[in-house]
């Protein structure tokens, strides 16, 4: 494309924002105030599909940041906290897991740090990091495992995965911990406001095989004993699935963005808990202490979840693999593919989205009644996925309020531009991340369509 004159620029921008020209910069008062409310105001959900994978994940990172420079830094340690506990599509997708490694690797202006692939999967099990054959149905191209043994491969030694164990499975690599002096489980003691139950909420001390550091998910990262100033990016990478059988609600309805804490924090005596001395944990779906209703111990996991970000970290954002999603079942071929992924900052906004509007659109029409639960709003006091959302937003995280949430949608198989990439765009060339051909060049593109 021809390059616009500055003149031409100028008598162009004006034409879309009608903004006046100051000092040879575009000031629009109206429309910054337009974009502080939608990013400040508004829960904004991001979503892309019908692109591959790869394309998908690049996509709502362009859609939110302007592209992934404008989150991630060139020396950054980035941890990924996938879904990886069960085979096929109860995995994270792998080609969402890879655009997103890809995008950090070749972020523009280059990357120095490190990406740390993380789960604790609580019960030792296959899933789907080591799994094979059928197991990569749905999802692939590898597993886990040998997706890290690629990027090392092709010379990517700072991408590195580590299988987080819990105490009772290996105390000698992960003891309980009261600092980050080592690789290990730190143990936060919380009071549920709704029940009066003492939970642990543990979040891991990670050792980097990569740098030899020590990444505390609460505090940052360590050297030689020493808190630095490296910036530590924390991206929480569920799945979407429903959780129980043939789309029936089961005890935990949904499973994606606010459940996953469960494979980030350590679940003892099992998974079900207590921990040795009587302290809940997070999966309290089996536990009468947390309610006679299964709704009520839905709502108290949801509840956990909100406080594990406060007492721990909140992650820096949510990114959900829609590529196929399990109407039916976590790894049963009653699935579909949606070729979708969201983004939010909110783990129950985003599950309320990607419920009501990616999952449940899926079922089947012999499956509507079954999988009626699916949608967040059907039978709201009985439905466990919605239970578990409310959960986490009465710890302050999130909304169930359709009005109060802005969903930016781009669909690959009839591309448009809207006013929001626009706008942003323009906030970026202002900051002098965006030039002004970027700017016509959207321009261009959303006029040619409108």
């Amino acid at each position: 494309m021809k390059k616009i004159d500055r003149r031409k620029f100028i008598k162009k921008m004006s034409q879309y924002t009608g903004g006046a020209i100051i000092g040879g910069a575009i000031i629009n008062e109206s429309l910054i105030a337009s974009i502080n409310s939608q990013f400040n105001a508004a829960e904004n959900i991001f979503i892309a599909k019908n692109g591959t994978p790869a394309e998908n994940v690049a996509k709502v990172f362009d859609m939110k940041y302007g592209g992934i420079e404008n989150f991630i830094g060139i020396n950054d340690v980035v941890v990924i906290n996938p879904n990886g506990q069960w085979a096929n599509q109860g995995g994270s997708n792998c080609g969402n897991c890879m655009g997103l490694i890809d995008i950090i690797l070749n972020r523009p202006g280059g990357f120095n740090g490190e990406i740390l692939f993380v789960e604790c999967t609580q019960f030792i099990s296959t899933g789907y990091w080591t799994t094979t054959g059928s197991g990569l149905d749905r999802n692939g191209p590898y597993n886990y495992n040998d997706m890290i043994t690629y990027y090392h491969n092709n010379g990517h030694a700072n991408v590195n995965s580590i299988r987080i164990l819990r105490n009772e499975n290996d105390n000698v690599n992960w003891p309980v911990i009261t600092s980050p002096t080592t690789q290990g489980w730190i143990r936060p003691t919380w009071v549920s406001p709704t029940t009066g139950n003492t939970f642990y909420l543990p979040y891991p001390v990670i050792r980097s095989p990569y740098s030899n550091r020590l990444i505390s998910l609460k505090d940052g990262v360590y050297d030689n004993g020493e808190l630095t100033a490296t910036p530590l990016k924390f991206i929480k990478m569920p799945n979407l699935n429903n959780h129980g059988t043939a789309a029936n609600q089961d005890y935990a309805g949904v499973t994606s963005a606010t459940k996953s804490f469960l494979g980030i924090a350590e679940l003892e005596n099992e998974f079900n808990g207590p921990f040795e001395n009587g302290y809940k944990n997070m999966h309290t779906y089996h536990d009468s202490d947390h309610g006679g209703t299964q709704t009520a111990r839905a709502f108290a996991c949801g509840e956990a979840a909100g406080a594990w970000m406060t007492l721990c970290r909140k992650p820096d954002i949510f990114l959900t693999t829609a590529e196929w999603v399990g109407w039916g079942s976590r790894s049963g071929s009653d699935a579909a593919q949606a070729k979708t992924v969201g983004l939010a900052d909110n783990p129950s906004t985003l599950d309320y989205y990607m419920c009501k509007y990616v999952l449940h659109p899926t079922l089947p029409a012999s499956y509507l009644t079954a999988g009626r639960y699916q949608d967040p709003d059907f039978d709201v006091s009985r439905n466990n996925t919605r239970q578990t959302i409310e959960g986490c937003i009465s710890q302050g995280y999130g909304t169930s309020d359709e009005a109060q949430m802005a969903a930016f949608v781009y669909d690959f198989e009839t591309p448009t531009v809207n006013r929001q990439e626009i706008d942003l765009k323009i906030k970026l060339f202002r900051e002098g991340s965006a030039t002004e051909q970027d700017v016509i060049d959207l321009i261009n593109l959303y006029n040619s369509a409108n």
